[in-house]
């Protein structure tokens, strides 16, 4: 795809993946950018190209709303990059369907529903991401929840490719453990898993793999080499877990 003079929405656009890839998209010539997230104002980005919205992306009244500024200021949209996401780090002890609810409805509805919209309201060619996980392969104790959501995205995308009509295109990004915010704001209470990496090594894995209208990107070598070595040897994946494991009850401990 030439990048150059598309029209892009990008949500969870103010820290992390979002921003970096909105960073990266800004060099190509003549793109228009929406930039969605709860927080705009986090991003210090003083280019007219960009035009901040404020939004939470856990309601359908509310992407639906993001589609309408779209249109309004963009004039239609060409890439839709659904990155809005969030992760818990915990021992689950008591139900909780508030938080059940609300993880879904942010890491999974939202970014199905506007897929969904795409497909029924838009007759020009959209490339639509997603920002899955890694652990849509390989769940990591302490974020039993978090990988849930990406493990939906991932089936759900697997089956829908079948459906979506042309001349629609689909990718999802496989990133693993990202140095954002969320470890950040945790400090060592939470132990960053391994491997790890950087937002811009994923952001530019997204830009490539946009350029090379790639259907998957998994940023990580490192974790594509465990994956392939899995298949051939015993339970490398499961001695995994069972290391982060350990290092979660220290963390939570």
């Amino acid at each position: 795809m030439d990048i150059r003079g598309k029209r892009i929405v990008i949500t969870g656009a103010a820290s992390g993946i979002g921003k970096e890839t909105l960073l990266k998209l800004l060099k190509f010539e003549d793109v228009k950018i929406l930039a969605v997230d709860l927080d705009p104002s986090r991003l210090e980005v003083s280019d007219d190209r960009v035009k901040k919205f404020k939004c939470d992306v856990s309601s359908s009244e509310n992407v639906d709303k993001i589609f309408k500024e779209a249109e309004k200021v963009l004039g239609g949209i060409d890439i839709f990059y659904a990155n809005a996401g969030f992760a818990y780090y915990e021992e689950i002890k008591n139900p909780d369907w508030k938080r059940i609810e609300k993880i879904f409805q942010t890491n999974v509805f939202s970014a199905i529903y506007g897929l969904q919209k795409i497909q029924a309201e838009y007759s020009n060619p959209v490339y639509y991401i997603i920002t899955a996980s890694a652990m849509s392969f390989l769940s990591i104790p302490g974020y039993a929840l978090y990988s849930a959501t990406k493990a939906a995205v991932h089936s759900f995308a697997e089956a829908f490719r079948f459906e979506l009509k042309k001349p629609h295109r689909l990718m999802i990004v496989y990133p693993i453990a990202t140095r954002t915010n969320f470890f950040d704001a945790a400090g060592k209470k939470v132990p960053v898993p391994f491997p790890s990496q950087t937002p811009k090594q994923v952001a530019s894995a997204v830009v490539s793999g946009i350029r090379r209208n790639k259907k998957k990107v998994l940023p990580s070598k490192i974790f594509t080499l465990m994956m392939f070595a899995d298949r051939f040897l015993i339970y490398p994946l499961r001695m995994y877990q069972i290391i982060e494991n350990w290092k979660r009850k220290r963390a939570l401990n």
